[in-house]
């Protein structure tokens, strides 16, 4: 009788230490954070999204409401977490950290650093200046103190390519001893490659330099025009054209815009220009090569 007396005194108390703990572990932060449902347009919040590109130290103190890619985070213990949002081009350091008034929780900060690296977040927080530079980042004199968090879209937590090992040069990745990706891999996977900050800066020079042409051109009374890219004979003599077969006829691959801006021109367009593709279909023994030139 004594024992079973004591087993269940022993076992009331321990009921009651789990309550207590559990009682204290209320997660009062849930409103804050997780993964929202999927976007069918049902709803329009009117939120005015910041761009990384504008924020710097002189908004200290801005509430800003922006979507990135989860580039990376850092676990502090338990209580704090720092992440790497990524927006195209631009990087910003983030912290998420817990707050006495019980709005970022133990469980917010654990589940914000379990996200998987290139999911897609919306992060609502505040701009703070920054004492010490930060490196890790493209915005270096501040970073966005996270009040609310959200997953748009998740990665999986284990993707093709990781960004890291992607944005590395393969002479780098060999002199350090660390996984280099294969340009076949890189192909297989172009949508995770083409994030990669080296190739960003590619497409977006090629964009920059087209847009110089269209501005110098357009100041000097050029129009713009698009000619057709499959065309119904060569249009040009003494080059190889690209045969392809076109609602079972022979059609080919424009090799010059030149016909139609003559065209224009008699039709009465005295300047014209276009920026686009042309194809010829010569082979080359470099890698120098003009089956492809715009």
């Amino acid at each position: 009788m004594e024992k079973v007396q004591k087993a269940a005194a022993r076992k009331a108390k321990e009921d009651a230490e789990k309550a207590a703990r559990e009682a204290a572990n209320v997660d009062h932060a849930t409103e804050f954070y997780g993964k929202l449902p999927l976007n069918k347009s049902e709803t329009r919040p009117g939120h005015t999204y910041a761009n990384l590109s504008a924020l710097s130290a002189a908004d200290g103190g801005k509430e800003v409401i922006l979507r990135a890619r989860v580039q990376n985070s850092r676990a502090q213990g338990a209580k704090m977490v720092f992440l790497v949002l990524r927006q195209g081009f631009e990087t910003i350091q983030a912290l998420l950290q817990v707050a006495g008034d019980g709005s970022v929780s133990k469980q917010m900060v654990k589940w914000a650093a379990g996200i998987s690296n290139e999911s897609i977040v919306l992060v609502h927080g505040t701009v703070k200046k920054v004492g010490e530079e930060i490196k890790s980042a493209s915005v270096s004199d501040a970073e966005i103190h996270i009040t609310k968090i959200y997953i748009v879209s998740e990665a999986p937590a284990q993707p093709a390519i990781l960004f890291e090992d992607a944005s590395r040069s393969e002479a780098k990745a060999q002199e350090l001893g660390l996984p280099e990706v294969a340009l076949a891999t890189r192909l297989d996977n172009r949508i995770l490659d083409l994030r990669v900050l080296s190739n960003q800066a590619i497409f977006r020079l090629s964009s920059g330099v087209g847009q110089l042409f269209r501005d110098y051109l357009f100041k000097l009374g050029f129009v713009e025009f698009h000619t057709p890219k499959l065309v119904g004979a060569a249009s040009e003599g003494g080059a190889n054209v690209f045969k392809v077969t076109y609602f079972n006829k022979d059609a080919f691959l424009a090799q010059s815009p030149q016909l139609y801006k003559q065209m224009l021109v008699v039709g009465g367009f005295e300047r014209v220009m276009e920026i686009g593709p042309v194809f010829r279909a010569e082979n080359s023994q470099t890698h120098r090569h003009m089956t492809e030139v715009f």
